[in-house]
């Protein structure tokens, strides 16, 4: 699994090979992992294995969210203090609903309780402006034009798949931006796994319809017990190739959230009477 600590705050992250070291890009998911290093000792978790960027505010305070997310844009060797009144995050509502934004993003404080509402994806071509969607199962998608410098991220839970969210952000990439699919490079985050994912009414009805009975059988994977496990990963690869990208430009983490519950935080893996307060991680990517 790719978690990197190199970085100033030793904080682990998770970052796709096909995204580093990209001249005037930056992106990571996060981790429920701590920062060896802390740039802000007040608001390090009290387990170092709960170190959450987002939350509900009944349970967690602005105030250590904020200071956390600071430490991740820090994390990502920007300057926190001038960049984060830029962090555009999204009103989640598990649609595929992609929202694009410009200069009216500068110190406008589009997060935590101002996202961009009724959206699951955010794009932008404006350098300095990070982009941000959280998680906790769902798959992160994260797009980059090479030739435009354009950029974006998803959430991609079973409903944002089965609408095709991938497909519509590079939408919005082609439409708004004249971006071509070929130069688009996408990476598919940490989720729960096909190994994990079971489900039923109404997903899988959802699922053929979407995607059609032929390539359904193929997602939709049935078990001994004649359950059947959905593979979130491989739909959208297929949604992106549909949407035109290069096979070579998309990369899967193929990590599991529920594999790997001591790395990443898990709705499922969190017991029923706790889950009003489960935790989640962020996905970032910013053109610097």
């Amino acid at each position: 699994m790719p978690i990197s600590y190199d970085n100033t705050l030793e904080l682990p992250v998770f970052q796709f090979e096909n995204l580093k070291n990209i001249p005037g890009l930056a992106h990571a998911i996060s981790t429920r992992l701590a920062p060896g290093r802390p740039l802000i000792t007040e608001v390090q978790p009290s387990a170092p294995n709960d170190y959450r960027l987002a939350g509900r505010a009944a349970y967690i305070q602005k105030e250590t969210v904020m200071g956390r997310r600071s430490e991740f844009l820090a994390a990502l060797g920007l300057d926190y203090e001038k960049i984060q009144p830029n962090l555009v995050g999204v009103r989640q509502l598990h649609t595929a609903t992609v929202r694009t934004v410009g200069a009216e993003a500068y110190g406008a404080n589009l997060n935590w309780d101002n996202p961009l509402p009724d959206c699951d994806g955010v794009i932008t071509d404006q350098p300095g402006v990070p982009l941000m969607t959280i998680h906790a199962d769902c798959p992160a998608i994260l797009l980059y034009d090479q030739v435009r410098k354009v950029a974006g991220t998803l959430h991609s839970g079973w409903r944002g798949t089965v609408g095709k969210i991938a497909l519509e952000g590079v939408r919005q990439m082609v439409d708004g931006y004249g971006s071509d699919p070929k130069n688009i490079l996408a990476g598919i985050g940490p989720s729960i796994g096909p190994c994990c994912y079971q489900v039923g009414e109404p997903v899988l009805s959802e699922v053929k319809r979407a995607f059609g009975p032929e390539m359904a059988a193929e997602l939709l994977i049935q078990q001994p017990d004649g359950s059947y496990h959905f593979d979130l990963w491989q739909a959208i690869y297929n949604t992106l190739l549909e949407a035109g990208l290069d096979p070579a430009h998309i990369e899967q983490s193929q990590v599991c959230t529920l594999c790997e519950n001591e790395t990443f935080f898990s709705y499922r893996a969190t017991p029923p009477d706790q889950r009003q307060n489960y935790g989640q991680f962020t996905a970032v990517i910013v053109l610097t």
